[in-house]
């Protein structure tokens, strides 16, 4: 079994990296959203990446289940790798956060105090969106590894039953979640030949600055620039394109004008279709 090597050894370290931004990793036995996530038990730990984050490839982890005719598919990768080696799997430059277990995990005995949980039991259990999860089982209560791909390609590791939700994006700042969707957020494209920090309209090349100043439909201008900027940023960004196209919520980003990041992910659909 793929997890049998785990089995009764206490959880050290939880690790989150590029996490969803927020408080919502501050509640004991809260969800806890990334682009990755690391179980640091004893010996070994299990590296659970996003595709959408660090990865041109869309495909997870196949993992063989008793009783089910074809591999279950997880949606991350999962890896089992020594603690050491842990931290040469992803890029060092991004944000980290590491959570203590012991104040997480709701298993601390009334008598002795809380104490490294030890794990109990793994199993498979099959998810809503034709992915399964991996069900571990710690003294006092149950919790799910499970892939969110409509919350940015994020990793959750939540108790069993629990699920993060959210009903709308908005985006204000590059950031926030799904920051990478404000046109701020920078990350350099190529544009009629000129290289553009951003899409902001504060890196726009000068012509255009000034053209907009002195046009006689200015909103009109402003939003066609505004899509031909943001179309070339996730042409040539495949990584951005993948998590585009993962969108499924209602979009709402300041300073774009409303509909155009749906608009601009239909058009990048047709293109990939």
């Amino acid at each position: 079994m793929l997890f049998e090597q785990l089995l009764l050894q206490p959880l050290r370290k939880i690790e989150l990296i590029d996490p969803w931004p927020g408080d919502i990793t501050v509640a004991a036995s809260s969800s806890l959203l990334a682009g990755a996530i690391a179980l640091h038990f004893d010996q070994i730990a299990v590296v659970c990446t996003s595709p959408l984050r660090f990865m041109q490839s869309q495909s997870g982890t196949f993992i063989a289940v008793p009783g089910v005719d074809c591999m279950a598919s997880l949606g991350y990768r999962l890896t089992l790798t020594t603690r050491e080696d842990a931290d040469l799997m992803l890029p060092s430059a991004l944000s980290r956060k590491v959570i203590a277990p012991e104040s997480w995990i709701l298993s601390a005995d009334p008598i002795i105090g809380a104490a490294a949980p030890v794990l109990l039991l793994t199993a498979m259990e099959q998810q809503s969106h034709a992915t399964w999860a991996v069900k571990m089982r710690f003294l006092g209560e149950s919790y799910t590894l499970a892939w969110r791909p409509e919350l940015d390609g994020s990793v959750e590791f939540a108790p069993s039953g629990h699920r993060h939700a959210i009903d709308r994006i908005a985006v204000n700042s590059p950031a926030e979640a799904f920051g990478w969707l404000h046109p701020a957020y920078q990350h350099p494209f190529v544009l009629d030949e000129n290289c553009w920090r951003s899409a902001h309209a504060s890196d726009w090349p000068w012509p255009l600055r000034k053209a907009l100043q002195s046009h006689h439909q200015p909103g009109k201008f402003y939003r066609d620039t505004m899509r031909r900027a943001l179309i070339a940023r996730f042409r040539q960004t495949p990584r951005l394109r993948q998590r585009l196209l993962a969108l499924r919520y209602p979009v709402q980003v300041k300073d774009v004008p409303d509909g155009l990041i749906e608009e601009i992910a239909q058009a990048v659909q047709r293109e990939t279709d």
